[in-house]
């Protein structure tokens, strides 16, 4: 029955396990260092902005409070293909950042509430950055312009939607059972605290992914050139950092749109056994990108925004992570790896 529990899967995986266990012997101090930084970003940015929200998003799969009726339900599933709680899901995780939509999804789908193929369909769009992390941190720390957090926020907004479309098309509708609701057994104070639990649960799983990808990435800085635009495929965070240098907006709105890999294994972490086509995802995330980047530039075209032209943080704030080529070869590896261990079959 555990015949093949512990067996390494594939040459790939070894491969990886070796080049790990050679780093941590030769490269120590680069990967301390990088896990320091993980941390760091976590503590200062990532937990503060989205861990009201994975609470929000738990009590919502815990209890009863969503979106309900069958006019809502109606038109949710007209538009977007989806059913109302599971489109309660996609604003929550939009208000509270990158994360939150997937886990709320994915304590719908273990509640019963929504189908796997419910799930993964709202999975694609339950993606974006939250308002705290673009006009707080982007719009105001980095831009000092509260003005065009709200743009890249709201371009967001429309990208989802669009994307959302996209969506509806591509998947079509189906038939919900909007009348299903959650059954709910426990107090309103037990309906909290599993909520609280569920939350640090996954914030915990979120920042582990962070410290794993700023640790491979702290060793390519050590080692090899360092460029700043391989962030933008690489971390959000450190991209939107490194752009504000440069005032370069447009570029800030894509690297947002799109995400990045550390927030990708993020996401695929959050939604636990829900299985989603990793290369749509990724095509999807583009196009979210190349969207929420045209949207900007027209508002700012349309209403005349100026865009400052220096960065307001300067060199002592904490960076999360950073890009560089080795890193960007590293976290590809390990896409790899984790995109073909999930098509391994385990046997009973």
């Amino acid at each position: 029955m555990y015949k093949n529990q512990y067996r390494v899967k594939t040459p790939l995986t070894l491969t990886l396990i070796t080049a790990l266990g050679i780093s941590a012997v030769f490269f120590s101090k680069e990967i301390s260092d990088g896990i320091f930084k993980g941390m760091c970003f976590c503590a200062e940015i990532l937990a503060p902005s989205i861990f009201p929200f994975m609470i929000i998003a738990a009590v919502t799969a815990n209890s009863s409070l969503s979106f309900s009726g069958k006019t809502i339900n109606n038109i949710s599933n007209r538009v977007f293909g989806l059913s109302a709680k599971s489109l309660f899901a996609v604003i929550i995780g939009i208000s509270g950042g990158y994360p939150v939509g997937a886990v709320g999804i994915n304590s719908l789908y273990k509640k019963g509430v929504i189908s796997g193929k419910e799930a993964a369909k709202a999975s694609y769009i339950a993606v974006g950055a939250g308002p705290g992390f673009l006009i707080t941190f982007v719009g105001i720390r980095l831009l000092n312009s509260a003005e065009i957090g709200a743009v890249l926020f709201t371009a967001q907004i429309i990208s989802v939607i669009i994307l959302g479309i996209i969506n509806r098309i591509v998947f079509g509708k189906e038939n919900f059972n909007s009348d299903k609701e959650i059954n709910i057994s426990d107090k309103a104070g037990n309906i909290f605290i599993k909520s609280v639990r569920s939350a640090v649960y996954s914030l915990i799983e979120m920042c582990a992914v962070v410290c794993v990808f700023s640790a491979a990435v702290s060793i390519a800085e050590a080692r090899l050139f360092y460029n700043d635009y391989i962030s933008v495929l690489l971390e959000v965070t450190t991209a939107c950092y490194k752009l504000s240098e440069s005032s370069n907006v447009i570029l800030i709105a894509f690297a947002a749109g799109f995400g990045g890999l550390s927030v990708h294994f993020q996401i695929f972490g959050a939604l636990g056994d829900i299985k989603i086509n990793k290369l749509l995802f990724f095509l999807y995330r583009i196009i979210q990108g190349i969207t929420t980047a045209f949207i900007t530039y027209l508002f700012i075209k349309l209403f005349n925004i100026t865009v400052p032209v220096f960065s307001s943080v300067k060199g002592n704030f904490t960076l999360g992570l950073s890009g560089s080529a080795l890193g960007s070869c590293l976290l590809i590896l390990t896409g790899i790896c984790f995109l073909y261990s999930l098509k391994t079959k385990r046997e009973d």
